[in-house]
């Protein structure tokens, strides 16, 4: 059996180990990325429609009332009030988020909830004076 060329057993097990380990190190900071990644996603989509918002009422001297059209969706997607945030603006929104979690708008006010796409599922808050995660 001498000039037989191969890994012996324990070689093969201590290179596994090392590749265990640095799995169980990767795959975590992975994840802990990945998540941060869907809640900065949900805040720059948030924001758009935050800005959307912010200048409707600059043109208007107040934000579009949820009475107007029931609900935001309504009013962004039907009657589009709001030519500030496209259609896309929408889309965009939409797949950055897991859910709303509530709207409310009203002549000077608004406050709109909603959950990002990350393993907690942060809830990301918009109103006029800024976003908050």
């Amino acid at each position: 059996m001498k000039g037989q060329k191969g890994f012996t057993l324990i070689e093969l097990i201590i290179v596994i180990a090392i590749i265990a380990i640095l799995a169980a190190v990767a795959i975590p900071n992975y994840l802990g990325f990945r998540d941060r990644a869907n809640i900065s996603a949900a805040r720059e989509s948030l924001g758009s429609l935050r800005t959307a918002l912010e200048v409707y009422r600059a043109d208007h001297n107040n934000y579009p009332a949820a009475s107007d059209a029931g609900t935001l969706e309504t009013t962004l997607t039907a009657s589009n009030p709001i030519p500030y945030f496209s259609q896309s603006d929408w889309d965009k929104l939409e797949a950055n988020i897991s859910s709303w979690e509530s709207v409310s708008v009203s002549a000077d006010d608004y406050t709109i909830k909603v959950k990002a796409k990350d393993r907690a599922n942060t809830t990301v808050t918009a109103t006029p004076g800024g976003i908050a995660p």
